[in-house]
């Protein structure tokens, strides 16, 4: 199904585009699917690999945390579609879809919209080019006037702030639980990502032990993002009753260091463990914005600066969908929350070229148009 809508690299001729998209995951299908909505024309989405390459590329028994079900029709759209007409549980029928189910929902997607997906192509930079900008790509320079960054997370995993970490591996490297070294493994990293390493690592007859900064098992809050979703945590539930995992939510992990054939995982106040295996390391992302890190200013926090168009303050023209968008504090990490972003990114590039943005409406009308962040509120999340 995927080739039916992608285009091989052999056979990508383009020098010039009003709108270019890197990246064909959810943020980049779900932005293209908008623009197509306004007949924005010669919008080009450009993907190293294939339509959600990164999906495929997720641990064997990892699912979403969050659920789907085909509500649309009672105008509660899908948490995990990329467009208010379409749902995962309807096309998948799986409430937890896996990565592999996924990505196939996202071929389907690209579709039914008619996105053409230039897959192949490696996108190596970005180049200010007088009201335009330069896409310096394997295959050649385009200029657009326009680009939207969707690249995400998931391929770029966060060990850097860790010393040592090389004598560990990062748990979106492992593609089966079952058949990761030893029958003792230590976790570092206690929020969604180590917490389902420990239950894969669980279910294959293994012993582990998650260390942990923080313990958001024993809390919650109103952003999930913040805290274990309630599947996660129904799930570990079920296994600490069985005391299969030893969680311990107080352990600052500084560095590993190998000793002999041991490796010693040293924490804060003098505190170590040892293991054989190497540890998991849950230690999250840096996200694809790294890889053209000039092209946008960082807050305190290392996240990208945005305008309230989600365009770089650093790059005019450039701006930013998916998992790595933050706006005063609110994260918009899953996709039922960076999705309500898209018709924000296109109503700014339609007002720029003129285009009417009447199509717009049905978005707000399906939740999926967030421009007033308001309804985020610091105890209670309404968006």
């Amino acid at each position: 199904m995927t080739d039916t809508v992608s285009m091989p690299s052999r056979k990508m001729a383009i020098s010039q585009a009003n709108v270019v998209i890197v990246g064909a995951g959810p943020a980049g299908i779900g932005v293209a699917r908008v623009l197509r909505h306004l007949a924005i024309p010669d919008v080009r989405v450009l993907e190293r690999e294939k339509i959600g390459a990164s999906f495929q590329r997720w641990t064997i028994g990892t699912q979403f945390i969050s659920p789907s079900f085909p509500s649309n029709g009672f105008g509660l759209t899908d948490l995990n579609a990329v467009s208010y007409d379409t749902s995962p549980a309807f096309s998948l029928r799986r409430e937890h879809p896996s990565g592999g189910e996924y990505a196939n929902y996202l071929q389907q997607a690209a579709l039914a919209f008619g996105i053409t997906v230039n897959t192949g192509i490696d996108v190596r930079g970005l180049e200010p080019d007088g009201e335009g900008i330069v896409v310096r790509t394997s295959h050649g320079e385009v200029r657009a006037r326009f680009v939207i960054w969707a690249a995400g997370q998931f391929q770029y995993p966060s060990v850097s702030s860790l010393s040592g970490a090389e004598h560990g591996v990062h748990s979106s490297l492992v593609k089966r639980w079952a058949e990761y070294p030893g029958d003792d493994v230590l976790v570092i990293g206690g929020y969604e990502s180590g917490i389902d390493a420990a239950i894969g690592l669980t279910a294959a007859g293994k012993s582990v032990t998650v260390l942990s900064r923080a313990a958001p098992w024993a809390v919650s809050g109103p952003d999930p993002s913040l805290t274990l979703s309630p599947f996660t945590k129904q799930r570990l539930d079920a296994l600490t009753r069985r005391r299969s995992i030893a969680l311990i939510g107080d352990a600052d992990i500084l560095g590993l260091e190998r000793q002999g054939d041991l490796i010693r995982v040293l924490g804060a106040n003098g505190r170590s463990w040892t293991t054989k295996p190497p540890p998991v390391l849950a230690t999250g992302f840096a996200g694809s914005t790294k890889l053209i890190d000039r092209c946008f200013a960082r807050d305190a926090n290392d996240r990208p600066i945005l305008t309230p168009q989600d365009e770089s303050t650093e790059l005019p023209g450039l701006f930013l969908v998916g998992p790595e968008v933050h706006h005063e504090g609110h994260i918009f990490c899953f996709i039922y929350k960076f999705r309500q972003r898209f018709a924000v990114v296109a109503r700014a590039i339609a007002a720029r070229m003129g285009v009417d943005t009447e199509p717009l409406a049905p978005y707000r009308a399906n939740n999926m148009f967030l421009d007033d962040l308001s309804c985020c509120d610091a105890t209670e999340c309404l968006c």
